[in-house]
């Protein structure tokens, strides 16, 4: 029975040390196709900015937009990591400015993780109609903002 434990633990050790040999391997090839990852999280963000909106003009529950709001600023954390040097080429509309003025990007990714965190606790706390459409409105500006210098038409 001991001989059948150590046996056990020494599968289970293997395991553990394979999957930390596989797991850059796999993490890695999540990162293959920057273009692609960033398309895919434009994309969200875009639906859940739709969804907040639908909300918005109809007057819906402040608590509905929590969620999607969260979400969007969940979205931005990682956002700019998706520019690697290199992946201005190919099927993107990313202009050269996202890497000749990285930091000014970088703030504008970050503005709009602030802004649509701004609008979740402002939706969180239930705050007056016009607080939380000012609020979409700053999330929105923010949006624009990083699209007008960084993305082409």
């Amino acid at each position: 029975m001991a001989r059948l434990r150590s046996w056990m633990a020494w599968v289970a050790l293997a395991g553990v040390v394979g999957a930390v040999a596989v797991g850059p391997s796999i993490a890695s090839a999540a990162g293959e196709d920057p273009i692609a990852e960033r398309k895919a999280n434009r994309k969200e963000v875009g639906e859940l900015a739709k969804q907040i909106k639908a909300t918005v003009d109809a007057g819906g529950p402040a608590s509905a937009i929590v969620e999607p709001a969260r979400k969007i600023v969940a979205l931005e954390g990682p956002f700019d990591k998706l520019f690697p040097a290199g992946s201005d080429k190919g099927d993107t509309k990313a202009l050269p400015a996202v890497w000749t003025d990285w930091k000014g990007f970088e703030d504008a990714s970050h503005n709009l993780a602030t802004q649509a965190s701004a609008l979740a606790d402002a939706a969180a706390a239930n705050k007056s109609p016009d607080d939380i459409k000012a609020a979409f409105a700053a999330m929105g500006k923010a949006c624009g903002g990083c699209h007008n210098t960084y993305r082409a038409k």
